[in-house]
């Protein structure tokens, strides 16, 4: 397509569609490197909130400085050929496939399995750490590159965590308008909370050693007015051929109903990892065990 932002970065061609953004294979004609350029919808550019989602999801994906995230190189507003101004972000461009695409084949190997989620929770650690909770965690969010690389590509409702006073509040539903049509792995809710994270891990990690949702088939049926969506799945039984013991344990930790009786983050990517290798793969979980 060819159209430049701030004369610097030529859209070649969209490689993702959002709710709000466009994604976009991008030449840096200063550098000759090759990039993904997020941009606001022209139709959203005057859209206070979108805006505002542009630049937080910029601001914490920059932030976490993670390997398994992707880099942000640059963000802020640029003109496009029309005189709108809207927010874009320079990222890191991958190339691989979306765990949710792999899943369609069936479950992964437990060890696999496994090796996503020790990803997943360390940068959950990180994001923990630093007041972030991610909010969003599922299968379509992780991408497995081309050298077998896992990262979580997706930071669109992640939110500073709520403070420890509020984390007691009644969680009020707040509709993803990406994904209203697919069962929610859990709720996103208004109170942000860490265990909300560690929930949605232990969905995701279910669901790739078994190749299914933990919760119960959706009715085609639209709900009556007034009734929620399932907040919490049925308690987990993971019976899975050759799965190790401790495995289906930490997913039944994760699960537990009460979001105070589910481990941290860290300690649930510290028991995956070692279940692999016997020690962790991100030298930057030592941090958070420090906290």
């Amino acid at each position: 397509m060819g159209t430049a932002i701030l004369r610097r970065y030529v859209l070649i061609g969209a490689i993702g569609q959002g709710g709000v953004s466009t994604v976009y294979h991008a030449v840096d004609a200063r550098r000759g490197t090759l990039h993904a350029v997020k941009v606001l919808a022209p139709l959203l550019a005057h859209d206070p909130k979108a805006r505002e989602d542009v630049r937080r999801e910029a601001l914490i994906t920059d932030r976490l400085r993670h390997p398994s995230v992707p880099r942000v190189f640059e963000y802020g507003d640029a003109p496009l050929p029309d005189g709108t101004v809207v927010p874009y972000v320079v990222l890191e461009l991958l190339s691989g496939t979306p765990l949710e695409d792999l899943l369609a084949d069936g479950p992964l190997p437990w060890r696999d399995a496994v090796r996503v989620a020790a990803t997943a929770a360390d940068v959950l650690a990180v994001a923990h750490r630093r007041g972030i909770v991610h909010r969003d965690l599922a299968s379509r969010n992780i991408m497995v590159t081309d050298d077998g690389a896992i990262k979580i590509i997706d930071f669109g409702l992640a939110t500073a965590a709520a403070r420890t006073g509020d984390t007691a509040a009644r969680p009020v539903v707040v509709r993803n308008r990406r994904t209203q049509s697919r069962p929610p792995a859990h709720p996103v809710t208004a109170v942000a909370r860490p265990a909300d994270d560690v929930y949605t891990l232990g969905v995701l990690l279910y669901e790739m050693v078994t190749g299914r949702s933990p919760y119960p088939v959706v009715s085609p049926t639209p709900m009556r007015a007034g009734l929620r969506p399932h907040q919490l799945a049925p308690t987990p039984v993971v019976s899975v051929a050759g799965l190790p013991g401790d495995v289906a344990e930490i997913i039944r930790a994760c699960m537990t109903k009460q979001p105070g009786g589910r481990p941290r983050s860290a300690e649930v990517a510290l028991r995956l990892w070692r279940l692999l290798d016997g020690r962790p793969w991100h030298p930057t979980l030592a941090l958070d065990q420090l906290g």
